[in-house]
């Protein structure tokens, strides 16, 4: 079979030729993948030169479509042969995938600035905004590698619609309960995802608001949040550029556009590739090592970018003028950038099975609901780069993705 590809104002056509059998089923699918994760959302198959098409070829466009439907976008067959036509008939899918393509046109009232910075295009949408960002400090970290947690160190947490924040904790009843768990953890948008440590193959576990249910983490310590963002944001690393926007960049864009000091932020993006660590061990047993080889036992790092197309959640905090009570729980994110002081930030990212994010604006709510609803995540990690001479991997890298951010008027402690 033939592909090529036309690309219209805001829409791609994909032109066939040969059968659509289950030869060519596979090729067929990987093509509408690419082009999805290249950013097309409104796709239209034109099968006017595909002779015939199997159940397998059949189950390639149901899957594509419910997939697009999810986020608004479209897949439609335009002009198909006799033969086509009428298999879709048969299988009574001819009214649902046969016709013109359709979209939705943009919001003409919608305010959309946009702006090209090193590659990347930016647009920015404003958001309604009821409660300003306000942001908490909660805990000691430096206890991670000094004296250790004990029970007057745990605290538990609420994370309901509105509320975000990240740190070491675990699902659990109290320090006891959850001693030999704590770990990484991260919630934003009523759901919050905990990397249990009491097990080296322990996958992400997660909670979401439902009902009177609303997600608790026991805490040992944490940065937390709430309020509404200001600012949608979507980005979009160019490929006739570097094709990837490194986290740094992307942090320093979002410090610019919200003009904060100290910003927080969720995103939702595909991944070139995270660079980071995560806890093997919990530290309510034993405070972490920094020493070699005992580190290794503590701490494991990626020693090369992980999740390369996967879907990240990111959650994080960053500033270049780091107030006083939140400097313990930043950390360099990476180089300076135009002479500015280095950003300071703690970023913890989940990694998902690629889907696409809807194009546009996207509303905050129910955006990380969703996500959970249709996948699980497979790692959780605090985000880090990698600076070694001649063996360092980096940093972050993301494609493109949608953005919530917002500059924080208050940090306290409690």
């Amino acid at each position: 079979m033939n592909i090529t590809l036309h690309p219209g104002n805001d829409w791609l056509e994909l032109r066939l030729v040969g059968r659509f059998d289950a030869t060519w089923a596979e090729h067929v699918s990987e093509t509408i993948e690419s082009a999805v994760r290249s950013g097309a959302h409104q796709i239209v198959l034109n099968f006017a030169n595909v002779d015939y098409i199997s159940s397998l070829g059949i189950r390639v466009l149901l899957s594509h479509y419910k997939r697009l439907q999810s986020v608004n976008g479209s897949l439609t067959v335009s002009e198909p042969s006799a033969t086509t036509l009428s298999i879709l008939k048969a299988t009574g899918l001819a009214s649902v995938l046969v016709g013109e393509a359709v979209w939705v046109e943009p919001d003409a009232a919608v305010t959309v600035t946009s702006v090209i910075r090193d590659g990347t295009v930016y647009q920015i949408f404003p958001q309604p905004v009821t409660s300003p960002l306000r942001c908490a400090v909660v805990g000691e970290p430096g206890r991670l590698a000094g004296a250790g947690f004990a029970a007057d160190d745990c605290r538990a947490l609420l994370f309901p619609q509105g509320a975000f924040g990240l740190g070491l904790g675990a699902f659990g009843s109290g320090f006891a309960d959850c001693e030999d768990r704590f770990g990484e953890f991260l919630a934003a948008g009523g759901c919050a995802l905990t990397l249990p440590t009491n097990d080296a193959h322990a996958q992400p576990d997660y909670v979401m608001a439902e009902g009177e249910l609303v997600p608790a983490v026991e805490t040992l310590y944490a940065l937390v949040g709430s309020g509404d963002f200001p600012a949608m944001i979507r980005f979009d690393a160019q490929a006739e550029g570097a094709g990837t926007v490194g986290l740094a960049a992307l942090v320093d864009a979002l410090l610019e556009i919200t003009e904060g000091e100290i910003v927080a932020f969720v995103v939702l993006a595909e991944a070139a590739g995270l660079v980071g660590a995560t806890l093997r061990r919990s530290p309510a047993i034993k405070p972490l090592s920094l020493e070699l080889p005992d580190v290794r036992d503590c701490l494991s790092f990626s020693t090369e970018r992980v999740g390369e197309h996967d879907l990240a959640l990111l959650i994080g905090v960053a500033a270049r003028r780091v107030p006083p009570e939140a400097a313990p729980f930043l950390r360099p994110l990476g180089n300076s950038l135009d002479d500015e002081p280095a950003i300071q930030a703690h970023v913890h990212a989940a990694l998902f099975p690629f889907r696409p994010v809807q194009r546009g604006e996207l509303p905050f709510a129910g955006a990380i609901a969703s996500m959970l609803a249709n996948s699980a995540a497979t790692t959780l990690m605090h985000l880090m780069p990698d600076t070694r001479p001649f063996e360092g991997v980096g940093e972050t890298e993301l494609v493109r993705g949608a953005c919530w951010a917002g500059p924080l008027h208050t940090i306290a402690t409690e």
